[in-house]
């Protein structure tokens, strides 16, 4: 799983953030280390699978330890505390999707940038509903995933709106406000395909290819003001141009 590869990656995140001083001196310098950067990466891959089973309510921090094969005193010289490792794989799992999006560069075919966008993202959401429901279902409640969906949220929004100022030729400005909308827009469509499960939408597809399908079309005909090309549509878009 790509999420998991990047946590290995990106395994050093944090290391250099104020610490509470429950850690003993010498703690910081020690996770540095290689392996004890190996140590930390497992910490997160069991985290993110852990998490993804039981979600966060029902999450402790002996089940990461159990996942991981490490003992529970271990957690605690690399993560403050459960919320901290469950916001750090959030960051990493978004990190992901802004680098993907930044990989998509050829705009010459509009509605395949829009489609394979949206594609990716809504595939690593399906694959881990634990992340999605804290970044979709608990935001309100705790200022760490708040923070980290709205500060995410707005560098993928100015991702689209560079999309649209080469794409669609729209002014700077223009391009940033509309990539806003288009963004509240797509959240709205995937709460309540992926966590609402809302029927009447279902009727389209529930694959991540169908409702990416689904918001490319809505996309397309909101940008261009007029319809994609049908021979690129699946079947989930088509259904927004046929009775059938």
């Amino acid at each position: 799983m790509r999420t998991q590869l990047a946590i290995d990656v990106m395994a050093t995140r944090g290391l250099n953030r104020p610490q509470r001083k429950r850690r003993a001196a010498g703690t910081v310098k020690e996770c540095i280390q290689p392996r004890a950067l190996r140590t930390r990466a497992l910490l997160k891959r069991a985290t993110l699978a852990t998490l993804n089973e039981k979600g966060f309510h029902s999450l402790r921090v002996q089940d990461v330890t159990e996942k991981a094969g490490v003992a529970n005193g271990l957690f605690y010289r690399y993560f403050q505390d459960l919320n901290a490792a469950v916001a750090e794989v959030c960051s990493t799992f978004f990190d992901e999707l802004v680098a993907h999006a930044e990989e998509l560069t050829d705009y010459s075919n509009p509605y395949r940038w829009i489609y394979l966008a949206h594609r990716e993202a809504i595939k690593s959401f399906s694959l881990n509903p634990g992340v999605l429901a804290c970044l979709f279902g608990l935001a309100g409640d705790h200022t760490e995933f708040d923070e980290i969906w709205k500060r995410n949220v707005h560098i993928w929004n100015l991702r689209v709106g560079a999309f649209l100022r080469k794409a669609a030729g729209f002014s700077p400005a223009v391009a940033d406000r509309m990539g806003f909308v288009l963004g509240a827009m797509t959240e709205g469509v995937i709460y309540q395909e992926l966590i609402r499960r809302t029927e009447d939408l279902a009727k389209l597809g529930r694959r991540p290819e169908d409702i990416a399908d689904v918001i490319a079309t809505m996309w397309y005909r909101a940008i261009f003001l007029a319809d994609p090309p049908f021979d690129q549509l699946r079947a989930a878009g088509r259904k927004l141009f046929t009775a059938k």
